[in-house]
């Protein structure tokens, strides 16, 4: 993915999973990728039968508008892991079993380039800068479809073991201690409890 190369606030490049629009998307499941301007500012966000809210804001080390990058999601039964460039940037483990929402909804896939009309989180759009394209390319799609039992063998992909190893856990923590600026935990953590666990 390559987002658009004039330099404005307000502009969303946006690569997601989301499931089917239901009641108005009050409570739907959905996994992003949003690019929140055009100056490498990136947004994560979870959706798990809920209204969302897990935003976790990075600050990219290069400018993604000047070459293509690629942007994966990982969506296992154990766990979500976002990777920019092959690198894991955040991931977000299965504790259903202590009560914490996960995404189960069948999704397919949408990417997007819109403006945002919420100038508190986005800006305001240079309009003078327009147009605004952002590019796509060698797209790749690899799963399951869902109310299958395939599965992935954590030999061919790590990342679907059932605990992640010390190597995994510091490659997060090396990308989220340079380029994470912002954490919704740090606000919410009353809200969701998932904040107060680790993943391991």
């Amino acid at each position: 993915m390559k987002i658009p190369n004039k330099k404005t606030d307000g502009v969303i490049t946006a690569f997601y999973l989301i499931s089917d629009d239901q009641a108005g998307r009050v409570r739907h499941d959905e996994i992003d990728f949003e690019f929140v301007g055009t100056e490498g500012k990136l947004q994560t966000n979870l959706f798990a039968n809920d209204m969302g809210g897990r935003e976790e804001v990075f600050q990219l080390p290069f400018d993604p508008s000047e070459d293509y990058h690629t942007y994966q999601i990982l969506y296992t039964p154990q766990r979500i892991v976002f990777f920019v460039d092959n690198i894991p940037i955040r991931t977000f483990k299965n504790n259903t079993m202590k009560g914490i929402n996960y995404p189960t909804r069948p999704m397919w896939i949408e990417a997007s380039l819109w403006y945002s009309q919420s100038e508190a989180w986005a800006g305001i759009v240079n309009w003078a800068e327009a147009p605004f394209i952002a590019s796509f390319q060698d797209f790749n799609i690899s799963g399951c479809p869902y109310g299958s039992n395939c599965m992935v063998s954590p030999d061919l992909n790590p990342w679907t073991r059932p605990k992640l190893d010390p190597y995994q856990l510091q490659l997060i923590w090396n990308f989220r201690h340079k380029y994470l600026i912002y954490d919704y935990c740090v606000k919410n953590r009353a809200r969701f409890p998932e904040c107060a666990l680790h993943d391991d």
